[in-house]
């Protein structure tokens, strides 16, 4: 992990589909707010409806503001898999990483292909990230994209990278708290 109190920390959060990345990051961010730190930039919730993921929705890390970001389906101007996202919401969550690019703790729920290859969707968020003028930035990125991800961020290849499984969700989510609390101390 990135040494405590170093302003600019970036740390990388992978798993693969459906191990809980969003959900530990909404933890981190419920926590993160309650002892009193700015948090920032956009975290992407799965949205379902009789237990069948129909779309993800946007949330404001700031305010917890939500809008519909991807409709399950659909032809939409931009897709990914079998994803179709609304621009207006694709437009949001870039001012959401730029308004709050210098909070204490910054969310990035994710960058995927449609950032990372195709330049696309939230590609502007990139440089927001480079820029480091967060306390702590947390990135999500599916684990086939990690390197890529480093490569675009401008991270070293042993750069901080945190592995979500269902087993270990919890425990990573008690250490990135603890690391939080002593990276605040620092």
């Amino acid at each position: 992990m990135p040494a405590p109190g170093e302003r600019g920390a970036i740390i990388l959060v992978s798993g693969w589909r459906q191990v809980g990345k969003t959900t530990l990051l909404l933890s981190l961010r419920e926590r993160a707010l309650d002892a009193g730190q700015r948090v920032g930039g956009f975290l992407s919730v799965a949205r379902f409806e009789d237990g069948a993921k129909t779309g993800i929705d946007l949330m404001d890390a700031a305010s917890g503001d939500v809008i519909p970001l991807a409709a399950y389906g659909g032809d939409g101007p931009v897709r990914t898999g079998h994803y179709s996202f609304f621009p207006a919401a694709l437009a949001a969550g870039l001012r959401y990483a730029r308004v709050g690019q210098a909070a204490d703790v910054f969310l990035v729920d994710e960058l995927g292909p449609l950032e990372l290859v195709r330049g696309d969707g939230w590609a502007g968020v990139i440089p927001l990230v480079r820029a480091r003028a967060f306390g702590v930035g947390l990135v999500v990125v599916r684990p086939e994209l990690v390197e890529v991800a480093r490569a675009r961020l401008g991270l070293p290849p042993d750069s901080a990278l945190v592995m979500v499984t269902e087993a270990n969700r919890a425990a990573v989510l008690s250490d990135l708290l603890d690391w939080l609390r002593q990276w605040n101390a620092g």
